[in-house]
């Protein structure tokens, strides 16, 4: 699985601030579920975890290697989920 290696502390208090008080569901999901890809979970254990497609998971941790916060955000998707927050 593609993943940073070594996050930086300053990433690290961005996405724990991120998984906790981001207004929107979704970020708070793929920041959460980065956070935890960083402890040593998979991305299978992270499907089961986040109720979600292991592609969906994929795509979370190779867009945070790639463009790290960025892939995180809303920019450019449609919310389908209806959670309330």
């Amino acid at each position: 699985m593609n993943h940073k290696e070594n996050i930086s502390d300053e990433d690290n208090l961005t996405l724990d601030s991120m998984k906790k008080i981001h207004a929107g569901y979704m970020p708070r999901m793929r920041s959460h579920s980065t956070l935890l890809s960083e402890t040593g979970f998979e991305a299978k254990e992270l499907s089961g975890i986040f109720g979600i497609c292991i592609q969906n998971t994929a795509l979370w941790l190779s867009g945070w290697a790639k463009s790290s916060m960025i892939a995180l955000l809303e920019i450019g998707r449609t919310n389908k989920t209806n959670v309330v927050n």
